[in-house]
């Protein structure tokens, strides 16, 4: 049975004061009632200051955390395409593989592309993967790159140019994003499905390419994305591995669990 995980994404934020108390308060009561499995660690520039009282959070927290998505901020670097950009991205890349082995996490989703820039110079971004690879390998992490929204071509179009670091890398499979690009349905029936390792589930509200409408992220139901029929076609295609809800709860008093609850079991029935 596949995995379900929590992103601590969907606890902590500028909405509520970035309050990571919400990882060792809520987390737990989900893992003990059987929801999830695990948990995603959402790494987000304000931890970097206090990392090590986060990291000891998500630990004593006493849910594993498998799953380190890298900061997205390391994506946008890459795509600045400037030798001082490429440095800094590279030493956060490392920074953040750092605290995935704090929090004794596997894998490491990873935004390769970002920003304004985006994926307009995907050639260059693509070229920085032997580096990267080598960051992360050599911290015991998985490297996954995940099908984020795209200003020159798709996140499945990138994938492709991605086939000779097959099966060195593995891919997340974003399901809002995919609705971004209008190419659900393609995903699933494309060969490189094989290598799709790991799920974020999320909503999408508007049409495609509508870059106004990225966020917020919306729960399952609140959008147009069929789940239904995406669910139909993940079981239909033996999907085994992970899922992430990536839908945030988070308001100015804190969370709003009980709708968190509710769109876990939702994911939990379907998967």
């Amino acid at each position: 049975m596949n995995k379900l995980f929590c992103s601590t994404g969907t606890l902590v934020g500028k909405a509520n004061g970035y309050n990571y108390s919400f990882i060792e308060k809520s987390l737990p009561l989900l893992y003990q009632d059987g929801i999830i499995d695990g948990a995603e660690f959402m790494m987000i520039p304000y931890y970097y200051e206090i990392l090590d009282k986060v990291c000891r959070a998500m630990r004593e927290s006493g849910v594993p955390s498998p799953i380190i998505h890298c900061e997205k901020d390391v994506g946008v670097l890459l795509s600045d395409c400037t030798s001082e950009s490429t440095k800094r991205a590279l030493e956060l890349l490392k920074t953040n593989c750092e605290t995935g082995c704090k929090i004794n996490a596997s894998s490491m989703v990873f935004h390769l592309w970002g920003g304004v820039k985006s994926d307009y110079h995907i050639e260059y971004n693509i070229s920085m993967m032997s580096k990267i690879l080598e960051i992360v390998s050599s911290f015991g992490l998985n490297l996954l790159i995940e099908n984020i929204p795209c200003t020159t071509y798709s996140g499945l179009e990138n994938w492709r140019r991605l086939y000779s670091y097959l099966p060195q890398i593995g891919f997340v499979f974003d399901c809002r994003f995919g609705a971004f690009h209008d190419e659900i349905n393609e995903i699933l029936t494309e060969p490189i499905w094989d290598y799709i390792k790991h799920l974020h589930i999320s909503d999408y509200s508007s049409y495609p390419r509508d870059f106004s409408k990225i966020r917020p992220i919306l729960h399952p139901g609140e959008g147009v994305i069929d789940f239904d029929e995406l669910f139909n076609g993940i079981k239909a295609n033996k999907f085994s591995g992970t899922i992430t809800l990536e839908s945030p709860v988070m308001t100015p008093e804190g969370i709003d669990f009980e709708k968190l609850k509710k769109s876990l079991i939702y994911v939990k029935n379907n998967i």
